[in-house]
């Protein structure tokens, strides 16, 4: 009895320390993992950015930072992805200041907004064109929404793009006319199979392609037949004639024609048989080809340069804006790269 009461105070003896070690010291090696990953690297304004959100920054400014300009990629990578959450933070702070809130219910509704205007009913559809627009997961676009709705509001009311001039329109449209294609005056005609057999289909195909051959060698045969009962165009009285359209605006209603008229070349041309969207054989034969003049594509431009004025003036006026925020840092590798001499940071981007 006296050795087994011996052997017990042995344990308690023995064990005893390491089991207080384990309780002592195991909550704090957890504890410091947790502070590690919620170490504070910066403060901006009232808002603080830590490691673990600087961990969960890294995929999105890598997904995102090809849409930033240049001169927001200097330095490393580790310094890119702090001032990309710097920045963020700036936009964040002032959405809080004018009560611009992006809850559950103004994604759902920015969302359905974007549908409509695109005319998609079906939301994986709509994912796809979200996917295949801005060559990014959904996921990541729907992660980035909110900030793109702040943006939105504060264009709005902080920031005041400029229109942009009739000189600016202008200058793009003499420099980028490949961009904004053509214009064609063509004739067409079209003809329809009575029924779905291949036997009808093929000899639809065979007397197009008799009159294309017929009209390779005299142009005035296409014209001809394009005036008679069997082309079914809605032009036929007009000889078949489309007067001056430019392809954008014809891909609208009929892309399979827009895009063949851009293959075939210019004035004289005559296109192969081709199927267009409505599974009617067509030939189209070129009688003009133009630049789309600036007058079409004017509101466009307009568009595309004030969206680019946007932009930019958006980025200044993060800038600015970051310029004039208490911004404390305190993440070594950055301070270092910036040789940043204490932790309130004056950090200039240019």
């Amino acid at each position: 009895m006296q050795k087994g009461s011996r052997l017990s105070q042995i344990f308690v003896l023995f064990f005893a320390p390491v089991i207080v070690f384990s309780l002592l010291f195991a909550p704090l090696i957890s504890l410091s993992s947790y502070e590690s990953l919620n170490a504070v690297m910066a403060i901006v304004g009232p808002k603080s950015i830590s490691s673990l959100d600087y961990e969960e920054g890294i995929e999105r400014y890598k997904n995102l930072s090809r849409f930033f300009p240049n001169y927001r990629k200097k330095g490393s990578l580790h310094a890119q992805v702090i001032d990309f959450l710097i920045d963020r933070a700036v936009v964040d702070n002032v959405a809080d200041e004018e009560s611009i809130q992006v809850n559950e219910k103004r994604i759902e509704a920015e969302i359905q907004k974007r549908m409509e205007a695109q005319g998609i009913s079906d939301l994986e559809q709509f994912k796809k064109a979200v996917q295949t627009q801005f060559n990014l997961p959904y996921d990541v676009w729907l992660e980035d929404l909110p900030y793109q709705i702040k943006k939105g509001q504060l264009l709005q009311i902080k920031v005041s793009p400029p229109l942009p001039s009739e000189q600016e329109v202008l200058a793009w449209y003499n420099k980028n006319k490949s961009k904004v294609g053509s214009e064609f005056k063509f004739r067409e005609i079209v003809f329809s199979p009575s029924n779905a057999s291949i036997d009808e289909e093929s000899r639809v195909f065979n007397e197009l392609t008799e009159i294309r051959n017929k009209s390779l060698k005299d142009p005035s045969f296409f014209k001809l037949v394009a005036s008679g009962p069997r082309n079914e165009s809605r032009y036929r009285l007009n000889g078949g004639l489309v007067n001056w359209v430019p392809t954008f605006e014809l891909f609208k209603t009929h892309p399979t024609t827009a895009s063949v008229l851009s293959q075939v070349g210019g004035p004289g041309k005559i296109s192969e048989v081709f199927r267009d969207d409505r599974k009617r054989y067509c030939l189209v034969y070129i009688e003009g080809m133009r630049p789309t003049p600036l007058d079409a594509v004017r509101k466009g431009i307009q568009g595309f340069l004030f969206r680019e004025k946007e932009q930019t003036s958006f980025e200044e006026w993060v800038t600015n804006t970051r310029k004039n925020t208490s911004i404390s840092i305190f993440d070594p590798i950055y301070i270092k790269e910036h040789s940043i001499s204490n932790p309130e940071e004056k950090y200039n981007i240019d």
